[in-house]
């Protein structure tokens, strides 16, 4: 016999009694929680909308701080050299990235370069820079002050909404500075998107839900009011509504309709309840079997679907919907924690296999593979790719006169030089062989990778590691082969790798501790 079975023969011998108990529950209780889910529901539609306005953000930040750290742009904002213009600063680059607005000035607030494009006007990019410049630069300068030049580098920026014409401008600005974070900055370099119509219309396309933004009033400004504002517009829509904050101050106003199925659910089951009173078992069966497909077979399927769907994907980082706050939910928790702990663990032995256990540095498996990634995300770009190669001279004699557990010391020693040697985010360095290391520099000139270089022989004798052993200094030095190449479809990482072996190589021929 169905559980079904088993829980309706009893229930409806009593369903008189029950019929009254269920008009009384669902009008003082479900109806209620209907109303209380209707709202989470609608809190969760906007929260929505502030997520993706905040990955839009993120994008914009990430981009500019890889522009506004770059020796090029450091250049640039010196001597105005028309060559990076060319190689940059051409609209054809801001619609790949997505940006409507960029903008370059010094630190007295003067323009040094601009660029406002139309992408949606037709075939040909328009370029609508001379309308819209003087506006342009007189926002960002306001934004400027605000900026903390003392601060840590990557702690100075701004990032916010300004009106250009009348049209919110997601932006964020930085200083510019040289590749490696130092330099006295020179300027400001700001990127931009359009929050028109048209964008809200594709960013309403990847969440699946409509919704409308608008700049704060005068009055929010200032304020410290980012709770949601629910409002019901009719019988079936709700109003949701929350402030969009960005560094502390409200940036934007989110709106979406909700469409109140849910309480609309809520009412018909009052309906049915009343409905319920006057035909009593019948419809208390009919009722009672919707009710259980409801709160019980529906969500034990849904479970076991989801439980289907992760499975079969193998992805553990996914997880079951708690739809009940019931046993059914209970056992959704359980599962996923399970899955946290399976997750966990599987991270684990991910870092475990990626990660060379002595150094904590990646192992080669690891970096081939982000090697290739890098590889080609510039060929998009084409910006170069520098790698180095890193041997420590006259390894195998130390480890014979001093010992393994010193060669491994010595090995840890030199992988934290090399590893704070890498300054940026992009920036990759692995072990790659015994005493070889790999140091990968996306975006990083040759010129650059040969001022790090000298700075790494610089500071690893500095360290004083005694090598009595050598035959070119009594402390460890280390010899570097340097190879750089802006890649292409037609060339292979190996090719590059190659040329950065010949390189230490030669290093290693013409007397060692040397950069070739």
């Amino acid at each position: 016999m169905s559980i079904f079975a088993k829980t309706t023969i009893p229930i409806v011998l009593m369903a008189v009694v029950l019929a009254v108990a269920s008009f009384f529950i669902q009008r003082h209780l479900i109806f209620p929680a209907f109303a209380t889910i209707e709202r989470d529901s609608a809190r969760d539609q906007i929260d929505r909308v502030v997520r993706r306005i905040e990955a839009q953000l993120e994008t914009i930040e990430f981009t500019v701080y890889d522009w506004a750290a770059w020796d090029d742009t450091y250049e640039f904002s010196n001597d105005l050299n028309q060559r990076y213009v060319t190689s940059n600063l051409q609209p054809d680059t801001f619609e790949n990235f997505g940006f409507e607005v960029a903008l370059i000035m010094d630190r007295n607030g003067n323009s040094l370069w601009a660029g406002v494009f139309d992408y949606r006007s037709g075939e040909d990019i328009i370029d609508r820079t001379e309308s819209h410049q003087s506006e342009l630069l007189a926002a960002a300068s306001d934004y400027t002050e605000n900026i903390d030049l003392s601060a840590d580098v990557d702690d100075q920026r701004i990032s916010g909404v300004f009106p250009l014409k009348g049209v919110p401008v997601l932006f964020s600005m930085r200083p510019i500075v040289r590749s490696d974070g130092t330099g006295e900055p020179r300027g400001f370099l700001l990127f931009g998107q359009f929050l028109d119509q048209h964008r809200v219309n594709t960013l309403a396309e990847q969440i699946l839900m409509s919704f409308e933004l608008s700049l704060p009033t005068e009055t929010q400004k200032g304020s410290d009011n980012s709770h949601y504002q629910i409002k019901p517009i009719d019988d079936s829509r709700l109003m949701a509504q929350k402030s969009i904050y960005i560094d502390g101050e409200p940036a934007l106003n989110a709106s979406t309709e909700v469409t109140r199925s849910i309480s609309q659910l809520g009412k018909s089951i009052i309906r049915y309840g009343m409905l319920l009173f006057v035909i009593l078992g019948v419809a208390i069966a009919i009722t009672l079997f919707i009710v259980f497909q409801i709160t019980v077979v529906r969500p034990i399927r849904d479970l076991r679907t989801d439980i289907a769907s992760i499975t079969g994907s193998m992805d553990y980082s996914m997880r079951a919907q708690i739809r009940n706050q019931d046993e059914i939910g209970a056992l959704s928790r359980d599962f996923n924690t399970m899955l946290g702990l399976i997750e966990a663990n599987n991270q684990e032995l991910k870092q475990l296999s990626e990660t060379d256990p002595l150094t904590g540095l990646f192992n080669r498996l690891a970096m081939d593979k982000k090697l290739q990634q890098a590889w080609h995300l510039l060929i998009r770009t084409s910006d170069p790719l520098t790698v180095m190669l890193v041997d420590i001279d006259y390894f195998k004699a130390y480890n014979d006169h001093y010992g393994h557990q010193a060669g491994d010391d010595c090995l840890k020693k030199v992988a934290q030089i090399l590893q704070n040697a890498a300054k940026r985010d992009s920036d990759m360095v692995a072990r790659y062989g015994g005493e070889e290391f790999l140091i990968v520099l996306p975006g990083t000139s040759r010129a650059s990778a040969q001022n790090i270089a000298a700075v790494l022989q610089q500071h690893i004798p500095e360290e004083n590691i005694e090598h009595s052993a050598s035959s070119v200094d009594s402390r460890v030095t280390v010899s570097i082969g340097i190879a750089a190449q802006v890649p292409s479809p037609a060339e292979s990482v190996s090719e590059l790798i190659g040329a950065a072996d010949r390189a230490l190589y030669q290093a290693k021929e013409n007397g060692r501790n040397r950069i070739e």
